[in-house]
């Protein structure tokens, strides 16, 4: 009641177009699981519109016509008066001293249907920028979340439909209440819902979104961003061929968490050490998931706790990542954790290995952040990113090596020149 309370009080402002996109994105959310504040809301909508209704710009085109009308016809009784010549036109003059108010009138009249002009203006422009908040019609599905970037063709299934819906690459592709996507073994994907929550697909995964906060995850592995003051709660079955055990793991605001179904477990990690603490919960059991933990459970609650890195957990979004533009600022940030131990600790062998694992998929991002991070203090770095990539890329890298061949530093374009020929010759 407190959240209803907290939003009606904002609909006056939404009506006037002064809040945010994101606040009437929240609105437009509510409304779709609210009953009693969608009444409200068509309540203070109907109001609205009878106000304007109740003032018509032809009434005052008409006010306005008739104060010309009125100052023109005082216009031609003066002239009229000053051709008169002599007595007359001292009359007239001493009769105009003598009325100002007429010219006052006037002058007030047309103020008062400037004004009211004005209001009218408004309230159309107001009309305009309200209509960003849509009151779903009766029946119609609320849109939860919307497709944001993919490496490739998405698949949904909108509820009620037995047919799935391929989507290409569409960036904004809206998604309904209790739709199921899905990917193939090649392709990623990024949603968003309303509240700015993100959720990543990873290859072969499939995810139901019963509500924007409560996703089910079906098949693969995915990756959660809960946003500032929202919660997501993730649902999952650990199962086998002779037992299935619901699950659910809660990804608290302003943490990021991610799960995986494989056969006969589910693993859940919170690579993040400034994420929340949270919980697993996996049939009437509870399980504490810690920042920087990840655990993993069978069917028969066999427990295993490892550590999560936070760099190693984003590997297998880094193609996504690199789609742009703009590109991405996640990604410099992941590549910089990535590449940094690279030659000089322990973690070289164990961050290397995961990114060569993506093969040429994996050589994009490193290229592009090669070729769009500019800091002098990453020098180094980009050096690292070129050589790596140079074993990986293929003729989807070819826009980003050519960039790389003009760049000012030598050893960066040397490589770029020598990954092309090499891709050139293999594609003879």
């Amino acid at each position: 009641m407190n959240d209803c309370n907290e939003l009606q009080s904002t609909f006056s402002a939404c009506l006037d177009g002064e809040l945010s996109d994101h606040q009437s994105k929240r609105i437009q959310h509510h409304l779709t699981e609210c009953e009693a504040c969608r009444r409200r809301w068509e309540s203070l909508s109907g109001l609205d519109l009878q106000l304007q209704s109740s003032l018509r710009l032809g009434q005052i085109d008409d006010a306005v016509a008739a104060i010309n009308r009125a100052a023109d016809q005082r216009a031609a009784e003066q002239q009229a008066a000053e051709q008169s010549g002599g007595e007359n036109s001292i009359m007239a003059a001493t009769d105009r001293r003598r009325n100002p108010w007429t010219w006052t009138v006037i002058w007030a009249a047309t103020a008062a249907s400037v004004l009211i002009g004005v209001v009218i203006i408004g309230k159309q422009t107001t009309r305009a920028r309200k209509e960003r908040i849509r009151v779903p019609v009766s029946g119609e599905a609320p849109i939860v979340a919307t497709l944001m970037r993919a490496t490739g063709s998405v698949q949904i299934l909108k509820p009620g439909s037995t047919q799935w819906d391929t989507v290409k690459q569409t960036v904004g592709e809206p998604i309904t209440k209790g739709s199921r996507v899905r990917t193939d073994a090649s392709v990623l994907c990024e949603l968003q819902t309303p509240d700015e929550c993100k959720i990543r697909l990873n290859k072969a995964g499939e995810v139901i979104l019963h509500d924007a906060a409560k996703i089910e995850l079906v098949e693969g592995q995915a990756w959660f961003r809960a946003a500032e003051q929202c919660e997501i709660n993730v649902n999952f079955a650990i199962h086998d061929e002779a037992s299935s055990i619901a699950a659910t793991m809660a990804c608290p605001s302003g943490s990021e968490f991610q799960c995986r179904i494989e056969f006969a477990s589910a693993s859940c990690a919170s690579p993040s050490l400034t994420n929340a603490p949270t919980q697993m919960t996996v049939g009437a059991n509870g399980y504490d998931v810690s920042p920087g933990e990840s655990i993993s459970i069978d069917t028969k609650q066999n427990v295993k706790r490892e550590p999560a890195s936070h760099s190693v957990a984003k590997v297998w979004q880094l193609p996504l990542l690199a789609i742009g533009p703009p590109i991405d600022r996640e990604l410099t940030a992941v590549i910089n954790e990535l590449l940094a131990p690279i030659g000089r600790t322990k973690a070289r062998h164990l961050n290397e290995t995961q990114i060569r694992r993506l093969g040429p998929e994996g050589a994009i991002p490193l290229l592009v952040y090669a070729a769009t991070e500019t800091a002098p203090d990453q020098l180094v770095l980009r050096q690292t990113a070129v050589s790596l990539a140079g074993d990986l890329a293929d003729h989807r890298s070819t826009q980003w090596l050519e960039q790389l061949l003009v760049d000012p530093d030598p050893y960066l374009s040397a490589q770029a020149e020598k990954t092309l020929e090499r891709i050139a010759g293999e594609g003879r």
